[in-house]
């Protein structure tokens, strides 16, 4: 059983662990996708990819609507299960940020997820282990044809974007029920809490292919932990809704993340109901 923690409570060996681990699974391990021309990082990033657009997109969408949680837990996971096949290590366990910048809480330092893009470099990422420079982090997937191999951000450059606040956070989980309408936990948790962030970072982030950039994970693993956390708060509420009778997107429906006749990105196969439970998908939160 992995255990999740706050990057803010990870030692410096952790930290170096992680980092390593994403690396060898962006350098060492090819891709199952498209052998050859991709490494297994970047089939994280194409699989993302295909569920926003693209030659490849498959149905149905799992953003803008209840699959969103259970469709990114899975993701998450078989990352964090690469993460450890790649680094031989089976306690690496993705952490999550959540949204805090302060003191220990900030994950973008030299040894950890590395800074904001420069600007005067059309916002290439700088420092860290995934800068540019470094040479052992290359973009190979982009919304289009063809892109910049360096990683990009772009912090704070989009007025509509925004970290949310610990206040914010509390007042989107009171909300009820799970799904659907306006004021629902998975409307109110993706469009006021989930897409200001891709957005507030920007660069890589901002894109379908927001995976390129290691932090969507974190993001995306405090995503998964909110809903947790939602899920005790409301114990008299359905953890995911539509129960039954919505054939793709009710509880009894297939997870896809791939187009029929193109590879399967990962062994298995997961209805939405067998995602309710970390613990039978191998992780708790600390």
């Amino acid at each position: 059983m992995n255990t999740r923690k706050n990057y803010a409570n990870m030692l410096a060996p952790e930290k170096a662990a992680f980092v390593s681990a994403v690396l060898a699974l962006k350098n060492n391990v090819d891709s199952v996708l498209k052998p050859g021309k991709m490494k297994r990082y970047d089939d994280f990033v194409q699989v993302h990819k295909n569920a926003m657009m693209g030659p490849d997109m498959f149905m149905p969408m799992p953003h803008g609507g209840p699959l969103f949680f259970p469709w990114h837990r899975v993701m998450v996971r078989q990352f964090e299960l690469a993460l450890q096949s790649a680094a031989n290590d089976p306690n690496i366990s993705v952490p999550y940020w959540d949204w805090e910048l302060s003191g220990a809480n900030n994950p973008f330092t030299d040894d950890f997820m590395g800074g904001d893009g420069d600007a005067a470099q059309g916002h290439r990422v700088v420092s860290g282990p995934f800068a540019a420079a470094k040479k052992k982090f290359k973009i190979r997937v982009w919304d289009t044809n063809t892109g910049n191999a360096a990683l990009l951000r772009e912090f704070g450059t989009d007025h509509t974007a925004y970290l949310p606040t610990p206040s914010q956070v509390a007042s989107a989980l009171t909300k009820t029920p799970y799904s659907p309408g306006a004021n629902c936990w998975e409307t109110t948790c993706e469009g006021m809490l989930h897409n200001p962030v891709h957005r507030w970072i920007g660069g890589n982030m901002g894109d379908a292919t927001s995976p390129n950039d290691p932090i969507f994970f974190l993001h995306h693993c405090y995503i998964d932990l909110l809903w947790e956390k939602w899920r005790k708060q409301h114990p008299t509420s359905a953890p995911y809704l539509p129960a039954s009778g919505t054939p793709g997107y009710d509880l009894a429906s297939v997870l896809v993340y791939n187009k029929a006749g193109n590879p399967a990105p990962w062994a298995g196969s997961w209805k939405v109901q067998d995602t309710l439970d970390t613990t039978s998908l191998g992780y708790v939160y600390a």
